[in-house]
C-alpha cells in the first residue's frame, strides 16, 4: 500500500475510532445515570428518616399514655379512698385531698402531652403519605426513564460493536509499523493522530505548509507530519 493510500486509511480510521470513543463515553454515561438517580435517591432518604421519626414518635406517645394511665389508676385508688368514707380522720382527710388535687394536676399535665404526642404523630404520618405519593410518582417516572436508558445504552452497544468489527477489517489492510505510529500519537494528540491539509494549512494547528511539505503531502511521496503539532498530514484529493 502507498503512503497516500495508508495515509487515507488512516483517516478513516481515525473517524471510526472518533466515534467509538463518542459510543464509549456516551455508554458509560448511560450505565452512570443507570447506578444512579439523585432525586429518588433523596425522596426515599427523606421518607426514611420521616418513617423513623414517626416510629420514634409513636414509642413517646405509647410511653405517654403508659405515663397517663398509672397516673389515672393512682387518682381513682386515691379518690376511692376519700369518698368511700374510710379516712376520718380530719388531718389525714385534708392530706388526701391535697393528694388527690395533686395527681389531677398531674393527670392534667400528662393529657396534654399525651394530646402534643398525638399531634405530632398524625402530622408526621401525614408528611410520610405525602412523600410516600411523591416517591412512587418518582418510581414510576425512574422506570420509564431507566428503560429509555436501556434502551439507548444496547443501540450503543450494538453500534459499538459493528465499528468494532469493522475496525478490525480495517487495521488488517494498514503497514503494522504504520499502524503503531497511529496508535500512539492517538494516545499523546487527543485521539487524533491525523490532520488534514486544508487551503495548504494543518486543519488541527492552523499552521501554514511550505512549499516542500506540501508537494511531499500531496505526492504521498513519505509520511509528512505537521511541524508544529505533531500529526500526520493528510491531503484528500
Amino acid at each position: 500500500m502507498s503512503t497516500t493510500l495508508a495515509v487515507a486509511a488512516l483517516f478513516q480510521l481515525q473517524q471510526l475510532d472518533l466515534e467509538l470513543d463518542r459510543l464509549n463515553a456516551e455508554v458509560q454515561s448511560l450505565e452512570t445515570a443507570l447506578r444512579s438517580n439523585t432525586h429518588l435517591q433523596r425522596l426515599r432518604s427523606e421518607h426514611g428518616a420521616t418513617q423513623q421519626q414517626l416510629q420514634v414518635s409513636r414509642q413517646a406517645q405509647q410511653e405517654a399514655e403508659w405515663a397517663l394511665a398509672d397516673i389515672n389508676r393512682r387518682l381513682k385508688a386515691q379518690e376511692q379512698r376519700m369518698y368511700d368514707g374510710i379516712v376520718t380522720n380530719p388531718r389525714e382527710l385534708q392530706a388526701l385531698q391535697q393528694e388527690v388535687q395533686r395527681i389531677r394536676g398531674q393527670q392534667s399535665r400528662q393529657e396534654h402531652i399525651v394530646q402534643q404526642a398525638l399531634d405530632h404523630n398524625e402530622l408526621l404520618q401525614e408528611q410520610s403519605e405525602r412523600q410516600a405519593a411523591t416517591m412512587r410518582e418518582a418510581e414510576v417516572t425512574w422506570e420509564q426513564e431507566s428503560a429509555q436508558l436501556v434502551s439507548r445504552r444496547e443501540q450503543a452497544e450494538t453500534r459499538k460493536q459493528a465499528l468494532q468489527t469493522q475496525r478490525a477489517q480495517m487495521i488488517g489492510n494498514i503497514d503494522a509499523t504504520i499502524l503503531q505510529r497511529y496508535e500512539i500519537l492517538r494516545r499523546t494528540k487527543q485521539g487524533r493522530a491525523i490532520s488534514k491539509v486544508e487551503k495548504n494549512s494543518c486543519q488541527w494547528c492552523r499552521v501554514i505548509l511550505t512549499p516542500s511539505e506540501l508537494q511531499r503531502v500531496r505526492t504521498g511521496s513519505q509520511l509528512q507530519t505537521c511541524t508544529n503539532c505533531g500529526r500526520i498530514l493528510y491531503y484528500d484529493r
